[in-house]
């Protein structure tokens, strides 16, 4: 498997409109790993696309592009770059962000968990109100995607070169 997409593969795996990944990054805060060199191609790593994978489901929660992607920057961006070096490092991790007031900002207190090490998060309480992010979850997703996206291109790519090879050797047996 690769480790690092292109923009076209990323919005189809993950899924999100370019105009709106494209406005994450301009306008509401995100900032990918790796900057490209002017007219250039952007890459996006493994971390990368788990922190927007995880935007767009804030986003389906309700949140706006603004507070979704910058809680992704301010706080599941800073963990995964600390602790994830590979898909299979956010299995289990669970990402609670915890409301203070009336309203969520990208400020607001946060911690990742792994499942198995403290369940209490998970549980409702009367103190308030917690958004529960299954990050695990959504990158074994977004990694299972990838890995079909990969595997049709590649099988595209074999059928064209067969087709390629059976008309070169038609061709080869039409001039004899």
């Amino acid at each position: 498997m690769k480790n690092r997409w292109r923009t076209g593969e990323l919005v189809r795996a993950i899924p999100i409109a370019r105009a709106d990944l494209h406005q994450a990054i301009s306008r509401d805060g995100y900032r990918p790993e790796h900057t490209p060199e002017p007219g250039k191609d952007r890459w996006y790593n493994w971390r990368d696309v788990v922190a927007i994978a995880v935007a767009q489901e804030l986003r389906r929660i309700g949140l706006g592009p603004s507070i979704a992607f910058g809680l992704v920057q301010e706080n599941l961006s800073q963990f995964l770059r600390a602790r994830v070096d590979q898909p299979s490092d956010c299995a289990g991790v669970v990402w609670v962000i915890y409301q203070s007031d009336d309203h969520l900002n990208i400020k607001n207190p946060c911690e990742f968990v792994r499942r198995a090490e403290n369940g209490e998060h998970l549980t409702a309480s009367s103190e308030s109100a917690r958004i529960v992010v299954n990050v695990g979850r959504i990158a074994n997703r977004v990694l299972d995607d990838l890995r079909a996206l990969e595997q049709a291109q590649a099988q595209a790519l074999t059928e064209a070169l067969i087709r390629a090879e059976a008309e070169a050797m038609h061709q080869a047996v039409s001039s004899l």
